[in-house]
C-alpha cells in the first residue's frame, strides 16, 4: 500500500512551522508588491504567481528566482526560523555584533572619563 505523495514528504511537522506561500503573501502585502508586476518580471502568468502564495512549499529554483527579482533573501528568512544550535557550513558575519561590542566599550570608557571630569570640577 502506497502513501500519498504529500504525506511522505512531511518531516517532523515542518509544514506547521513553514509555509512558503504565507511567507510570500505576507511579504507581498507588506511591501505592496503587485502579483501582476511580479508575474511580468518572472515571465510567468499571474495565476502561477498567485498559486505560489497558496503552496506550503516551493521549488528552490523558483524561490531563488523570486529572491533575485525582488532583491530579498527569502532563504535567510527561512534560516532564521531554524534553531540557532543547528550547524551550517556558511560563515556567519559577526561584524555588526563586533561593532556593537566595540561601541559599548567606548561608551563605558567615555562615561567613566566624563564622571572623572565632573568629579574633578567638583560637580
Amino acid at each position: 500500500m502506497m502513501q500519498s505523495n504529500q504525506a511522505k514528504y512531511i518531516v517532523n511537522n515542518v509544514e506547521k512551522d513553514l509555509h512558503i506561500g504565507r511567507m510570500l503573501r505576507t511579504f507581498f502585502k507588506k511591501r505592496r508588491i503587485y502579483k501582476s508586476a511580479l508575474a511580468r518580471k518572472l515571465n510567468r502568468r499571474y495565476e502561477t504567481v498567485d498559486d505560489y502564495q497558496k503552496k506550503a512549499s516551493l521549488q528552490i529554483a523558483i524561490l531563488w528566482e523570486i529572491s533575485h527579482v525582488l532583491k530579498h533573501n527569502f532563504f535567510a528568512d527561512i534560516a532564521a526560523l531554524l534553531p540557532p544550535e543547528y550547524s551550517t557550513d556558511t560563515e556567519i558575519d559577526h561584524s555588526q555584533a563586533d561593532l556593537i561590542l566595540e561601541l559599548q566599550a567606548q561608551i563605558k570608557q567615555l562615561s567613566a572619563e566624563r564622571d572623572m571630569a565632573l568629579k574633578m570640577m567638583g560637580k
